[in-house]
């Protein structure tokens, strides 16, 4: 199960870089916790965490500033289930680091992704988190890409910027090609996936 990027700066309306109704991924998001938990699961989450001059955030880069290092920005949601074991992918950590990608963090092991869940024998990933069309879609298509995962979206439980309209639309027509299952919290609970 892995959370892209529940932080303050996505889902919390005083967020750098608030995501429209981006807090409403907590709900579902948990529900998929708990339930890989119960059934011995990785948890994992990826985090933007960048410095405070990362070339990411304007006047050089596309955003505001969002999820820097140490700050209440870059805290994961108010009412996430955070489990004992569950392992956080540090992004963006870098001046020149955008961090998009998950599989581009290091967990606090200095280990990457591939790595964790390679040394974990996992063979299915169950995406969700924020945003759709950035982070989430960014981690599914290296996942599609790198051809060794069963690779599911729950869409209930992530939340699309939109910067353009039809966006988020896009960015699930594009993870369907790769190869990515959409699918709900629901169906993931009850193995309908």
């Amino acid at each position: 199960i892995f959370g892209v990027d529940p932080q303050n700066c996505f889902g919390h309306p005083n967020g750098g870089l608030y995501v429209k109704n981006g807090e409403k991924v907590i709900r579902p998001g948990n529900k998929l916790i708990s339930f890989g938990e119960k059934s011995h699961f990785l948890i994992m989450f990826s985090a933007d965490w960048h410095p405070s001059d990362s070339d990411h955030f304007k006047p050089v880069g596309p955003w505001p500033p969002h999820g820097i290092a140490g700050t209440w920005d870059a805290e994961f949601l108010g009412g996430l289930i955070k489990t004992p074991g569950s392992i956080v992918f540090y992004k963006g950590i870098k001046k020149n680091e955008h961090g998009d990608d998950p599989f581009e963090g290091r967990a606090q092991s200095g280990k990457s992704l591939e790595e964790t869940l390679d040394d974990n024998g996992i063979e299915v990933l169950i995406f969700w988190g924020i945003a759709t069309d950035y982070c989430v879609k960014a981690g599914v298509l290296t996942a599609c890409k790198l051809g060794k995962y069963k690779v599911y979206v729950a869409l209930d439980a992530c939340r699309a910027v939109n910067a353009n309209p039809g966006d988020e639309q896009r960015a699930i027509d594009e993870m369907k090609t790769a190869g990515a299952v959409m699918t709900t919290t629901e169906e993931v609970i009850h193995g309908k996936a």
